[in-house]
């Protein structure tokens, strides 16, 4: 199994086995807008297996074993380039205190915000499992109402998926009839998490929340 999800959930755990160390391999996303994320793509693989790992690292060198010259395949030219590498050296080591710091902020939502019946917050009991919060993603029963307002009130947020992929003609994909996927679409959005906001900010994204639905 490939671990996917790892991509943007570094470093929780489940049962104690952290992001990554699931399945066959964990797949890791270096883009700028994860949370550890460098300066342009980038990416990784983790596996504890030897035949995978000595498979990944002669795709990445076009198929060629680089310690014999032999090629074993057709690969690609996937090198994370040594500036990317360094940038990203460093942030590691901040990595734990930024997850940290985002729980805090999502728990100053939580408290704040976990009374409004509409919104829908996303945090969960379970106490083998940890939240990394890569993003803060509500749903309001109110969608674009809702986002929108906070947009016009100076909050940044993420609406990326009001419509399904399967409802684009271009595509030509078959409609399945998923309801639950379209009313997710309509409602979901992502308010602002990460590690340069203050606690100032996060209380003006709680007020504009609120406001919304004091109207």
């Amino acid at each position: 199994m490939i671990n996917g999800p790892a991509a943007t959930s570094h470093e929780p755990s489940s049962q104690r086995i952290k992001a990554g160390a699931w399945g066959l391999t964990g797949c890791w996303s270096f883009y700028p807008f994860k949370i550890l994320g460098g300066y342009g793509d980038g990416g990784a693989i983790t596996t504890n297996d030897p035949d995978v790992a000595l498979f990944a690292t002669r795709m990445r060198y076009n198929g060629e074993d680089r310690e014999t010259g032999e090629y074993h395949g057709h690969g690609f030219t996937c090198l994370l380039d040594n500036m990317q590498a360094a940038f990203l050296d460093v942030k590691l080591r901040y990595l734990p205190q930024w997850i940290v710091r985002r729980q805090q902020i999502a728990q100053r939502y939580k408290q704040a915000l976990s009374d409004i019946p509409d919104l829908l917050l996303p945090h969960y009991d379970d106490p083998r499992r940890d939240h990394v919060y890569q993003n803060y993603t509500v749903r309001s029963k109110q969608g674009n109402d809702f986002s929108n307002y906070l947009k016009e009130n100076g909050v940044e947020v993420l609406t990326q998926w009001r419509k399904p992929y399967y409802r684009h003609e271009a595509l030509k994909l078959e409609d399945p009839g998923f309801p639950e996927t379209e009313a997710i679409s309509m409602e979901v959005c992502s308010v602002p998490m990460n590690v340069e906001i203050t606690d100032e900010e996060v209380e003006y994204v709680i007020e504009a929340v609120r406001s919304f639905y004091k109207k």
